[in-house]
């Protein structure tokens, strides 16, 4: 049987204000037709189909767009949930999919009851144990669902091994075995686009922990693609589109997973074309004009260098390059003056001015402004 591997799409996320709808929906019109053309029996989408807990609408039409055309061409579906999605939203479209062969599962759940899936295909057998991203503080509740009380007061990593280890007790020398989960390896490498404190070492899994009877392990969680070694051939297929500037340089691509009962499974990288590159770029003024055609259509992340503060400089650059989202002053300085005095004698709402565009490279918008304008006054009438 042959599955795609992919994992980490961050429908809806922007980069640093801009959308990015259009990449997100050439991206997963790439991974469909790869996975016609490779005629996939199963797609495994290994979590974070969503950026936030709440998505766009429009970043929900893309995905039942692309759910819709994979079932039109037969090919099942195992979504899991990640820690960017909303386990209740995903969880309502289990009973209306699920006949589909659309199998999603937005949190851990014992193997009888959805935590292992079977696909057949002329005869061959695959058994896909899946584990959803356990937060923290629900690793104990889950735990207990999983399997009696007792023993299950180690720290984090240990409970999910052990839920892995439970998830795929049922694998045989006569099924094709899986197991596809969103989760942080310990010593896998991290983009720095992943949300921090999910891949710190609270958050850790030992890799020796994995099972060693799964023909692939399939993962997701850190964006960049890397396979980890351990008892199983286990991968991270990493984000589809680099989603943030410390992804730049990486190439993005889908896995394809062919296997057999009782052989090593055959994996093969799939590159990903779509998408805009992300680019860093630094120098002085006059070199970064002497270059400006050479950037083409790539979002830029770009640092001046001066010999000294320079106003209006980051305007002249995004005049000049329409795709510099995030523009960075630097110049050598002394030694730092108090600055305390000089703000006291600031405007409130001119400190806040200074604030979000020392952070953003660019002033805040009319309707945050006037937001913190009407906050601001309702604190000072509280006071009086």
């Amino acid at each position: 049987m042959k599955f795609l591997h992919t994992a980490d799409w961050h429908l809806g996320k922007p980069l640093k204000g801009r959308s990015r709808l259009s990449e997100q929906e050439q991206v997963l019109a790439e991974i469909l037709d790869l996975a016609r053309r490779e005629s996939v029996d199963c797609l495994l989408v290994s979590g974070d189909l969503f950026d936030s807990y709440i998505p766009p609408p429009e970043a929900e039409r893309l995905v039942f767009n692309f759910l819709a055309e994979l079932v039109g061409r037969g090919i099942a579906a195992v979504i899991i949930g990640g820690n960017h999605d909303h386990p209740k939203r995903l969880a309502a479209l289990r009973q209306l999919l699920d006949p589909l062969r659309v199998y999603i599962r937005p949190e851990p759940a014992r193997p009888q009851d959805g935590g292992v899936l079977e696909l057949g295909r002329d005869g061959e057998i695959a058994r896909i144990a899946v584990l959803p991203f356990v937060p923290e503080r629900k690793v104990v509740d889950f735990s207990k669902l999983l399997g009696p009380e007792e023993g299950w007061h180690e720290q984090y990593g240990d409970r999910v091994s052990r839920m892995c280890e439970l998830l795929t007790a049922g694998f045989s020398s006569s099924t094709i075995n899986l197991l596809v989960a969103h989760l942080y390896l310990h010593g896998a490498a991290t983009s720095g686009s992943e949300r921090a404190i999910h891949v710190a070492q609270p958050y850790a899994v030992s890799a020796a922990r994995l099972p060693p009877t799964a023909h692939y392990v399939a993962l997701g969680h850190l964006h960049r693609p890397q396979e980890i070694a351990a008892p199983s051939r286990t991968v991270y297929a990493g984000s589809p589109l680099q989603l943030d500037f410390g992804e730049q340089g990486q190439q993005k691509r889908v896995v394809l997973v062919e296997a057999r009962p009782g052989r090593p499974a055959r994996i093969e990288s799939l590159p990903l074309a779509s998408g805009r590159r992300l680019r860093s770029i630094q120098g002085a003024l006059a070199e970064i004009e002497a270059r400006a055609a050479d950037f083409g259509d790539d979002f830029l992340q770009v640092t001046v260098l001066t010999e000294g503060p320079a106003p209006g400089v980051s305007d002249r650059i995004r005049e000049l390059l329409p795709n510099a989202l995030d523009v960075r002053i630097e110049y050598p300085k002394g030694e730092s003056p108090d600055q305390s005095a000089a703000l006291r004698n600031l405007p409130p709402e001119e400190i806040f001015r200074q604030y979000y565009e020392s952070h953003n490279s660019a002033p805040p918008p009319q309707a945050l402004t006037a937001l913190f304008r009407q906050l601001y006054e309702e604190e000072l009438r509280a006071a009086d």
